[in-house]
């Protein structure tokens, strides 16, 4: 995987889910590329647990990990409308986050957004979490 652009177009897709009569986008994915240049590509199929979510992006990043890429659905929240996929990403120490809305009744997808305060949120759940599970 090249980068969170070739992520996302290989491993994001809003689907229609049967047993949730709704489209969106599961299981959750995540992409490591390890210090020694191997890679993992997790389906993470934990139930909507955003806490064992986090934990699996900690462990890889306290390896540390050379990049992850992360991809998690979010109901619509705070200031955005509509269900999205939260993108994550870490590389060269840095973190990337943004939002993939979508329609959940025809699973149509929106514009990418960049700044939101949901999103300011589920970065610092994220980062403390790391922090508290060092």
């Amino acid at each position: 995987m090249k980068d969170l652009k070739e992520f996302i177009a290989q491993l994001v897709k809003i689907e229609f889910i049967d047993h949730c009569n709704t489209f969106g986008f599961y299981p959750f994915q995540m992409f490591v590329e390890h210090q020694d240049e191997k890679n993992t590509i997790c389906a993470l199929d934990l139930g909507g647990d955003i806490r064992a979510v986090y934990k699996a992006f900690a462990d890889f990043y306290k390896e540390p990990a050379k990049r992850i890429y992360l991809a998690v659905d979010f109901p619509a929240n705070m200031d955005i409308a509509n269900d999205f996929v939260c993108i994550i990403g870490y590389e060269n120490s840095e973190f990337t986050l943004y939002a993939i809305p979508y329609n959940a009744e025809t699973g149509e997808t929106y514009s990418e957004i960049r700044d939101a305060k949901i999103l300011d949120k589920i970065h610092d759940d994220l980062g403390l979490f790391i922090y508290v599970t060092s």
